[in-house]
């Protein structure tokens, strides 16, 4: 499902999908094997703006808005390192991709350590 609400070829690029009950926001550009791009403490998907579309000529890139972020749900949740690589592999799963390489920025680094660790 796309956000049509607005006219900017930003939001008009944003998907929602729903997983747990809680709206998750992503950008999803490209094709090639799945590269999942994960922001920092306070950011959003918009962090990978500047290289989003040069990985996208090689690659499926998914960049969401980490539970509590930018478009995203902000419900009383887990906010742990845990809970967010729990919920990027959710995200994977319920957009049919079945392995991708994860990178990270700030806290978006921590949640790309453990989903490495959890999710081998």
């Amino acid at each position: 499902m796309r956000n049509s609400s607005s006219g900017d070829a930003e939001r008009d690029q944003l998907e929602h999908v729903t997983i747990h009950g809680h709206r998750r926001a992503f950008v999803r550009r490209g094709s090639g094997p799945a590269l999942l791009l994960l922001h920092g403490l306070g950011c959003d998907h918009t962090t990978w703006n500047p290289v989003i579309d040069a990985l996208a000529r090689r690659f499926t890139v998914i960049a969401p808005d980490l539970l509590g972020h930018g478009a995203s749900d902000k419900p009383r949740a887990d906010y742990s390192v845990g809970g967010y690589a729990n919920g990027m592999r959710d995200l994977l799963t319920v957009l049919g991709v079945p392995r991708a390489t994860v990178v990270g920025h700030s806290l978006g680094g921590g949640v790309a350590m453990q989903f490495a660790y959890q999710y081998p």
